[in-house]
């Protein structure tokens, strides 16, 4: 039994969502492993795991871009809470790794 053009359709924008969803996961890691050299240059200076200024910096950015494309600031924002606290959790392994 063939598929009919509808079932075609959503089978090709459900594999273009697994696409870009693995694409997301993929610059996830990517961001996490930023966020590690972030936090070996970070041990090297003495500096502290936070930085209120860089995270209101993104924040504003992430902002500005929900806009821009018509998402919602609480999705971009709870998204950018989640790697941040993710980047965190890398960072504070090598900063407490340095004072050990």
């Amino acid at each position: 039994m063939s598929l009919g053009a509808g079932e075609r359709a959503l089978r090709v924008l459900r594999e273009e969502m697994a696409r870009v969803t693995l694409e997301i996961v993929r610059l996830c890691g990517r961001r996490l492993m930023l966020a590690g050299r972030i936090g070996e240059v970070k041990a090297g200076l003495g500096l502290p795991l936070e930085n209120r200024r860089v995270e209101e910096g993104l924040r504003r950015m992430i902002i500005e871009e929900c806009r821009l494309l018509g998402l919602s600031e609480e999705f971009g924002t709870g998204l950018l809470d989640l790697l941040i606290e993710e980047s965190k959790k890398v960072q504070r392994k090598i900063l407490e790794k340095g004072r050990e």
